[in-house]
């Protein structure tokens, strides 16, 4: 469907002007910005590195109709049209890929974490940017994902569980409050809540914030910021985000992190190769800013056919004071033996456990997480590490994250299914007439990991009729992922 073929609401219309007015001076095309505004927005996801390539994810887009192009600035990036809806695809809940705006992809990208580092999201629901800071990391080191309302962060419980990241800790606390129990941090992630102006073209009822409303947000910004910086170490690095165009959000807020504390913090040049984006502005309304906010990335709507966005990069001073270390928390090690429901049943070798520490989380679940994983000692984690066996099942029950990271490894108990029984599975019907080379790997009754197209989707349950024989497999798709699941479209079935 072209531009034109959609129909643009006159108010909308009208927002989008009024919006860009106010931006004439510092935009080089204001007629070409409102024209964006008024067009769908891609849709975008990003390939899980752990899984597939952005090549493979290519081609299993392709393959079930589903038109896909390589992102230009980024590996793992895939623009789809606008309609698409990636998030009801067979490939989404085997966690091939992540649907995410483009640009806000663009922080971590900046961010750059390494492997076995400790890394703060100080603003984390939903969650997409601290799955690319795990995925970053090769699922290794702490990345601490903060948000202010419990509430928010189901969605990034269920991305932890979807891939497999067992280096992420949750926790919900006022970021402003954060304090020296959490730790030093290599790299802090602040992507603040703002005024959203940047998110025009994918909210159904757009609105214009006021001069108060913005004064207001910069106030939290400006603390977030503060925070975030006493909680970097020395030598660490800070980017701040907002998918807002207002200079009172963005380059003032940078301006004033710069005056509050010279000499402690300094801005590294922001440039994205593949993208266009102009330099943070120097002056708005009568104020000057420091110079080195020019230094900054600011995304316009126009330029990339994406929403609107700012970045920050800032690197801490190697001689500024640090907050004191403290003594990690560490939840007791519990016995690899409580792993063996994935070793026995499914012959993973234990070798592909390497890496990983089992530890007790309350009573239900024992998770994995990295032996260099640093927990905080405050707060206190929402979730810590990767759920992986369910304790009080008999017999103990592996979990459906588990299966799917290392159902790969799987050697015995494996089915592959065909596409009408990967649409049961996923909507948790049970799947029935499983043919003898499906089950030629099974060993006997009881769970069983699934694939699809070579890919792992998760767990089932082979019971056979006593009285027939017959073989069939319950599905154990998880309810709160199938809830949000209307499942595979191929292109034999449109």
């Amino acid at each position: 469907m072209t531009a034109a073929e959609h129909p643009v609401p006159p108010d909308r219309e009208t927002l989008a002007r009024r919006l860009c007015a106010r931006y004439d001076a510092i935009i080089d095309d204001p007629d070409a910005l409102v024209r964006s505004l008024l067009r769908p927005l891609p849709t975008t996801v990003w390939a899980n590195p752990r899984r597939l390539s952005r090549d493979d994810l290519l081609e299993v887009l392709r393959a079930d109709g589903i038109a896909a192009t390589p992102m230009a600035w980024s590996n793992h990036g895939v623009r789809l049209d606008p309609e698409a809806r990636p998030g009801r695809h067979w490939g989404f809940m085997a966690g091939l890929f992540q649907v995410q705006e483009e640009v806000s992809m663009l922080p971590v990208a900046l961010l750059d974490p390494q492997p076995g580092e400790r890394v703060l999201d100080l603003c984390a629901a939903p969650g997409n940017k601290t799955a690319q800071i795990a995925m970053a990391m090769a699922n290794r080191g702490t990345v601490m994902a903060n948000d202010l309302r419990k509430g928010r962060l189901a969605a990034l419980r269920q991305t932890v569980k979807r891939f497999g990241l067992m280096n992420v800790v949750i926790t919900a606390q006022d970021g402003q409050s954060i304090g020296a129990r959490a730790g030093a941090f290599d790299r802090v992630l602040v992507d603040a809540p703002c005024s959203c102006e940047g998110t025009f073209r994918k909210v159904r009822l757009p609105t214009i914030s006021t001069a108060a409303f913005r004064s207001r947000l910069a106030a939290v910004q400006v603390r977030l910021l503060e925070r975030a910086m006493r909680l970097t170490r020395p030598g660490g690095r800070l980017v701040y985000s907002t998918c807002t165009l207002a200079p009172e959000e963005n380059e003032a807020v940078i301006d004033t992190l710069l005056d509050r504390y010279p000499g402690e913090l300094r801005v590294v040049p922001a440039h994205v190769p593949g993208l266009q984006a102009t330099a943070g502005i120097t002056q708005w309304e009568g104020r000057r800013y420091d110079p080195a906010v020019a230094d900054t990335l600011r995304v316009w709507p126009h330029h990339n056919d994406t929403g609107g966005f700012f970045v920050a990069v800032l690197e801490r001073s190697a001689d500024a004071n640090s907050i004191a270390e403290p003594h990690w928390f560490t939840p007791p090690e519990e016995p690899r033996s409580w792993l063996e429901p994935l070793t026995e049943r499914f012959g993973i070798p234990w070798a592909a456990f390497d890496g990983a520490v089992p530890v007790k989380r309350g009573n239900k679940h024992l998770h994995l997480a990295p032996v260099d994983h640093r927990y905080p000692e405050a707060p206190a984690p929402e979730m810590l590490g990767l759920p992986a066996v369910r304790r009080r099942s008999l017999p103990v029950k592996p979990t459906t994250a588990a299966a799917m990271l290392y159902g790969p490894d799987a050697t015995r108990n494996v089915i592959t299914l065909d596409t009408a029984q990967t649409r049961r599975y996923l909507e948790r019907h049970p799947i029935q007439a499983l043919s003898t080379e499906q089950l030629a790997a099974c060993t006997s009754a009881g769970y069983v990991v699934l694939r699809y197209r070579g890919y792992t989707l998760g767990l089932g349950q082979l019971i056979f009729d006593r009285e027939t024989g017959v073989a069939h497999v319950e599905s154990l798709m998880p309810k709160a992922w199938s809830r949000d699941t209307a499942m595979l479209v191929t292109p034999e079935e449109g």
